[in-house]
């Protein structure tokens, strides 16, 4: 904006014309139409009588119009006092944006570099199940029983629907070899786990998650430079 445009729009704001705002400001009609036309610009004493009739805020006169029109009016003592506080301020702000983005760039390299560091490793695991609860007197094989396929008239035909009843399978994966089979005791009873496979796996780098954190640090970093360099 330039500066007789922002003049033009304090004016207006009070509903003031021309001449009404040049009486207040105690300056001539021709002289203010001049100023609003940007044929003419202030000195220290007309601008402190603006200030005063149009109740002009030097702080918000500098945000407001453009560089080329600040630099105009840089003889104004007020209005420089003004840019050079807008400076120094925003030089505080684009230096504290910099130094966020430079943290956060440490941070994130830090967190790429432990995510990149292999902690996996080859495990070996055991598969054991148990088909069901057996009593202190019975056979670790009884529920094999249950596999066989007997004439219809075989007597036996009962029991194997009986263990069928009792079947109740519990599967365990340990890294932990216990041979080929173990007991434990449960209620009413105790299971008999037998072992039916193992392996060897690769267990995934816990430190993998770090890149996560990695990855928002440095959109993090970049996103403060860049608020940084606009800023300035």
């Amino acid at each position: 904006m330039k500066f007789g445009d922002y003049l033009r729009q304090k004016r207006e704001d009070r509903g003031w014309t021309q001449p009404e705002a040049a009486a207040r400001a105690h300056i001539e009609q021709s002289y203010l139409s001049k100023l609003e036309t940007g044929r003419s610009y202030p000195s220290d004493d007309v601008f402190d009588r603006l200030v005063e009739a149009l109740g002009i805020d030097a702080a918000e006169l500098s945000e407001s119009v453009s560089a080329a029109e600040l630099d105009r009016l840089r003889e104004i003592r007020e209005v420089r006092a003004a840019v050079i506080a807008g400076q120094a301020n925003r030089l505080r702000l684009t230096r504290g944006w910099l130094l966020l983005g430079l943290v956060f760039l440490m941070l994130g390299g830090g967190a790429l570099g432990v995510s990149r560091i292999d902690l996996s490793r080859d495990s070996q695991l055991y598969y054991y199940r148990s088909e069901g609860v057996l009593a202190a007197d019975e056979s670790p094989r009884l529920f094999d029983q249950v596999r066989h396929t007997l004439p219809a008239d075989d007597p036996r035909n009962n029991e194997i629907r009986a263990l069928r009843e009792r079947i109740d399978q519990v599967d365990v994966v340990t890294d932990r070899n216990r041979g080929s089979g173990y007991y434990e005791d449960v209620e009413n009873g105790r299971r008999y786990f037998d072992l039916y496979e193992n392996e060897v796996v690769t267990l995934s780098n816990p430190l993998r998650w770090f890149l996560v954190p990695a990855l928002v640090f440095l959109l993090g970093s970049l996103g403060c430079f860049f608020i940084s360099f606009r800023w300035r």
